[in-house]
């Protein structure tokens, strides 16, 4: 009986690499051309502190108070006007002309506050930040409307 020594000659098998990274440049290229590339605004808010010291408070600013039932417009200590929700969503048409009347009033004043009761959802405070901080007017015949900034400098806090 004859023994074959054909297993002991054999090389040993060679890992082919170029199919590997070929699958792969497929992949990447595929992956970056359909992944979704999103753009993120941040926006810089104002937090009340507690620290004290001498703060000279501003002649007028503006607390927009968001209330289950609506919008509350206040100087501070006195109501200057309140906008109920239409059709159960918030008015912010209402909401945006009146802090365009306010700052024709009020030129000089940057300043406002966004003030909320509890459970209210987090996309009705930015809806309203949005509505005060700027808004866009009708241009002249044949032009485009242009965006005008309202209150710009917004806090955001716990509503009383």
């Amino acid at each position: 009986m004859r023994k074959s020594y054909a297993h002991r000659n054999r090389k040993p098998a060679e890992l082919m690499l170029v199919p590997m990274i070929d699958i792969f440049t497929v992949l990447v290229t595929f992956l970056l051309m359909t992944a979704v590339f999103s753009r993120i605004a941040v926006v810089e808010l104002d937090l009340p502190s507690s620290a004290g010291g001498a703060v000279t408070e501003p002649k007028f600013r503006l607390e927009v108070i968001v209330r289950k039932q609506g919008f509350e417009l206040t100087n501070g200590t006195d109501v200057i006007a309140a906008i109920p929700k239409m059709n159960g969503a918030y008015d912010l048409k209402s909401l945006s002309e009146a802090a365009v009347q306010l700052k024709q009033e009020h030129p000089d004043q940057d300043d406002a506050s966004v003030l909320l009761e509890p459970d209210i959802p987090y996309d009705d405070l930015i809806q309203a930040m949005d509505a005060i901080r700027s808004t866009e007017t009708a241009g002249a015949a044949g032009q485009e409307p242009t965006r005008v900034a309202l209150f710009t400098n917004i806090a955001v806090g716990d509503a009383p």
